[in-house]
């Protein structure tokens, strides 16, 4: 009975302490605890959202870098395989114009080495003179051989001074069995012809 009339004091006893201690906070002073803890977890929870969206702007920032770096690093490939695709058309007729060319200096060079006999001929034609008739033409690369006929040994000496005086023609030979006869003299002379005088200067 002691035993439960101590118990019942202790607890009437934390009963009134407790009340004590709840009736010592006025309504105010509640009231100013509510709105500080309000205000506390409002800071708290704009802190909490004011990291959240500056960590989502720091990820935005580091894809926009990231995409960034990529755009450029895709812009700089298709304009480096624009250029090379410049570059090889650019090749390309660089190319066809050396072709082009070559071909022209082929024909050119081709056009150049052409020898024109006819050009022999009318100089023969310049010197030959009434009284001397040739008969017969005939070369060997540049070695020619001329026979034919003259009237006179005279005609025949004048016809061959001629010939070594002219400069498309050099080692004039009138072997000098030609010119025992003193007249209708069957002559043979041999001369070598410049061969750019064949070609059209």
């Amino acid at each position: 009975m002691q035993c439960a009339m101590s118990c019942l004091l202790d607890w009437l006893c934390g009963k009134m302490i407790m009340e004590i201690r709840l009736n010592l906070i006025s309504p105010e002073k509640k009231e100013d605890i509510a709105k500080k803890n309000k205000i506390t977890a409002t800071i708290r929870i704009e802190i909490f959202l004011t990291v959240i969206l500056a960590v989502f702007l720091g990820m935005l920032l580091i894809f926009n870098y990231i995409l960034k770096i990529n755009f450029d690093s895709v812009m700089v490939a298709e304009k480096k395989n624009e250029n090379s695709g410049k570059y090889d058309k650019i090749r390309e007729l660089d190319k066809n114009f050396s072709q082009a060319n070559k071909g022209f200096s082929d024909v050119i060079s081709i056009k150049n080495s052409q020898l024109y006999w006819s050009k022999f001929f009318l100089k023969i034609n310049e010197l030959v003179f009434p009284g001397v008739k040739i008969e017969s033409i005939s070369t060997s690369d540049y070695s020619i051989i001329i026979s034919g006929i003259s009237d006179t040994r005279d005609n025949l000496i004048l016809f061959k001074d001629k010939l070594a005086g002219e400069k498309c023609f050099s080692n004039v030979n009138l072997p000098l069995a030609d010119l025992v006869g003193k007249s209708d003299i069957v002559f043979q002379i041999d001369l070598s012809i410049d061969k750019n005088c064949l070609k059209n200067q």
